[in-house]
């Protein structure tokens, strides 16, 4: 759910805050939301010309996004919400083709001679794929409402919790699926005479097959054999088969549970078909993000080859452009790192208007200060509990080292590199976030307290803060001593 936490008089509307994401994928998601897009890869009319990041603090323009949702109100009511759908079914289309290309690549023995023809299409392929990042969110608060009457005509006891089942996804993710695996890694490993090095083995092998989703974005720390180890022994032996088995579940028992409570509340077919949508849309939320990430990290080998030619590292290289790569790849020239060194130390803004980047530098100290001084934080109820301790604010990948065992996990938004933080944690509170977001799907799996859409909480709350996490009502309280 998108929150209106910031309007200025040119009406920018604060979306989200996504601290240590790159330039690089900055330039594709944003970059591919504008109207050309949407028409290319979505069949709409509409799209976000638009953009801005401002020391990673993410703006849209409030117009852009009343016109678009003007635009698709009467197309969702004529078709009965059957264009989502095929929306839907040509951004899997375009991730798909995303997902092939990256492969080729990463099968590429001659890269290095195929850097610039290579980037030049996976660049393409990741703008026309661009729409994937603003449609689920876009038209969530249409969606929302359609729910929300339709139960109303039906449901009299806890319409609530009626929304949270009709809405949640049927189907696992691939971060589901990787807890699944590292579950069943873990019953060998507590297992009485399990081989060390068999169990290294199996770890090697969930690497190979799950490895990219610490990839987020594009940056992240790889997971490495201890990591895995690491989170293995946070779990607990005498509940974890029963724990992975409920997992294995889950998916055919919500989807079961969904059909039998429309069946109950003689929900009519178009209105079945609406929430059938709804429940795709909830796994599109979490598998688009998984099609970046998992095609950043298949062309690695790319991004090593097109550093090297402009004489970077790659972790320098994700504080470039797309444009600004491809035209130094272009021109064969290396790129300044005195101006590498100078995005990494200072706050900066990237502003995009129809297709054009803008980079500029802010003023120091920038960032964002809270005018909300409450010692109570209210937000949604994602998965219900109870907790108190100690807050870790997190707002990207190069402030995990901070998280440990049985902190409340505090952060803008979480993405799948954030389960093995989500995993240690006692309780999880986001700033954004509707009931089908990330940190809601994977908090109910992992059965976490979990309170989403606070809007302030990476503001109000601070490292070391003691706060008691009420996720039946939805309060984040500081507590003091």
């Amino acid at each position: 759910m998108v929150t209106q936490v910031h309007r200025n008089k040119d009406n920018w509307i604060k979306v989200v805050e996504r601290r240590g994401q790159s330039i690089l994928i900055s330039s594709y998601f944003y970059n591919g939301i504008q109207t050309k897009y949407f028409r290319k890869s979505a069949g709409l009319s509409v799209g976000l010309d638009h953009y801005r990041i401002k020391d990673y603090c993410n703006y849209y323009r409030q117009s852009e996004v009343s016109r678009f949702q003007r635009m698709m109100d009467p197309a969702f009511h004529k078709a009965k919400w059957g264009i989502v759908q095929k929306v839907l079914q040509g951004l899997y289309r375009k991730g798909e083709q995303l997902l092939r290309y990256a492969d080729k690549i990463s099968r590429d023995s001659q890269i290095s001679q195929h850097a610039l023809q290579h980037f030049k299409k996976f660049s393409e392929l990741c703008l026309q794929f661009g729409p994937a990042m603003y449609f689920p969110i876009l038209i969530e608060p249409q969606v929302e409402t359609e729910a929300k009457r339709i139960i109303r005509l039906h449901v009299r006891d806890d319409p609530d919790d009626v929304y949270t089942q009709l809405t949640t996804t049927v189907k696992p993710t691939e971060g589901t699926n990787e807890l699944v695996h590292l579950y069943r890694i873990s019953e060998k490993y507590f297992a009485k005479g399990q081989d060390a090095a068999a169990i290294h083995n199996l770890c090697l092998m969930h690497l190979r097959r799950y490895g990219w989703l610490s990839f987020t974005k594009f940056v992240g720390e790889p997971w490495t054999v201890e990591t895995l180890l690491q989170r293995m022994r946070s779990l607990s032996p005498g509940t974890l088969t029963a724990e992975r088995i409920a997992l294995e579940k889950r998916y055919p028992a919500q989807k079961k549970l969904a059909e039998e409570i429309m069946r109950r509340w003689q929900f009519s077919p178009s209105e079945k078909k609406f929430f059938r949508m709804a429940q795709e849309l909830a796994f599109f939320r979490t598998d688009r993000i998984d099609t970046y990430t998992k095609a950043g990290y298949m062309v690695k080998n790319l991004f090593c080859a097109v550093a090297e030619k402009l004489d970077l590292s790659e972790q320098e290289l994700m504080f470039l452009t797309y444009v600004e790569i491809l035209t130094h790849l272009e021109k064969k020239k290396t790129f300044p790192r005195e101006t590498i060194l100078q995005r990494m130390k200072r706050p900066w803004e990237l502003s995009f208007a129809k297709g054009k980047m803008t980079f500029r530098y802010l003023p120091e100290h920038t960032s964002a200060v809270s005018e909300n001084s409450s010692q109570t934080i209210r937000g949604q109820v994602a998965s219900r509990g109870f907790a108190k301790g100690e807050v870790r604010v997190i707002r990207g990948v190069l402030e995990f080292d901070k998280m440990h065992d049985g902190a409340i996990l505090v952060t803008s938004m979480t993405t799948p590199d954030f389960v093995p933080l989500m995993q240690r944690a006692a309780a999880i509170v986001t700033d954004e976030g509707g009931i089908t977001c990330h940190a809601a799907i994977v908090s109910r799996e992992l059965k976490k307290p979990c309170i989403i859409g606070t809007r302030n909480a990476t503001q109000v709350l601070k490292d070391g803060d003691r706060v008691e996490v009420d996720a039946e009502k939805g309060i984040v309280e500081k507590l003091f001593k």
